[in-house]
Order: structure tokens, then C-alpha cells, then sequence
């Protein structure tokens, strides 16, 4: 191969397999190349066509495989993708999964933490009682939904 260093070794094996295999001149050899040549281009072709048929079979698997997605199940979390700030609300629903209640007057009073609190409210993730949050009605829902389960 042009712009290649070509391997002495190779080549030497090989000739000396040639001349095992009967070819006794130069031409010879190279005709046994050629045909080891051929023979790779062959096994090559049939590899890519059972590549083509591997990724339909994978097809087929998929089709059978495939959980029917349930509507009703996505269109719950859809809302969970609007939530802003997902790692402060994910650490306030850590706490709440702990302790199974947070005290308000614990919590930093910073806007992104009063901002979180009240889209979670209204998403109905946690929710509030007296000067505590609890667990909403889709608290779980949406900690599976946090951690990708």
C-alpha cells in the first residue's frame, strides 16, 4: 500500500506459506495473494450484510420488547419539566423524604428556596401544613422523576 511502511515479516510468511501451498514463481504468489484479497472482500460483504440483518432483528426485538408507553403516566410528569431550580428542589424533597417533614423556619428564606416551595405546592409535590412541608400527593412521582428511575 502506497504511504505505508509495509511489514517485512508479512511478507516474508507469506511467501513461505505460497511456496507450502505449491505456487513456485512470483506470479504465483501474487495470484495466491489476490485470491486471499478476494476471499477477505467476501467475508467482509457477508459481515456487512449480517450487519444490516443483525440491526432488523434488534428492530423486531424492540417492537416485541417495548413496554406500551402509557399516556396518562407521561402527561403526569410532564408538568415536573417546568419546575426551575430542580437541584434546590431536589435537596428540600430530600429532607422531606428523611424526616417526612420539613419546618419552614428551618429552611434559608432565600428567593430560589420561597420560589421552589411554591412551584412544588402548586405541582402538588409537597405541600403545607401549619409551619411544616410533607409530602404531596405526587411527591413520589416526581423524586422518581429526579433520579432518572
Amino acid at each position: 500500500m502506497r504511504g505505508k511502511k509495509t511489514d517485512p515479516n508479512f511478507i516474508s510468511f507469506f511467501i513461505q506459506a505460497a511456496i507450502k501451498n505449491g505456487a513456485e514463481t512470483p506470479a504465483e504468489i501474487v495470484l495466491c495473494a489476490k485470491k486471499e484479497i478476494a476471499q477477505i472482500d467476501n467475508d467482509i460483504k457477508a459481515i456487512e450484510r449480517a450487519k444490516i440483518t443483525r440491526s432488523k432483528l434488534l428492530d423486531v426485538i424492540s417492537s416485541f420488547e417495548k413496554p406500551v408507553s402509557n399516556k396518562s403516566e407521561e402527561a403526569k410528569i410532564l408538568s415536573f419539566f417546568k419546575i426551575q431550580y430542580p437541584l434546590t428542589c431536589k435537596s428540600i424533597c430530600d429532607v422531606i423524604r428523611e424526616k417526612s417533614t420539613l419546618q419552614l423556619s428551618s429552611l434559608k428564606a432565600t428567593a430560589e428556596h420561597n420560589f421552589c416551595i411554591k412551584q412544588m405546592i402548586e405541582a402538588k409535590i409537597i405541600a403545607r401544613a401549619d409551619d411544616e412541608l410533607i409530602r404531596g400527593e405526587k411527591f413520589d412521582e416526581y423524586i422518581k422523576f429526579i433520579s432518572g428511575k
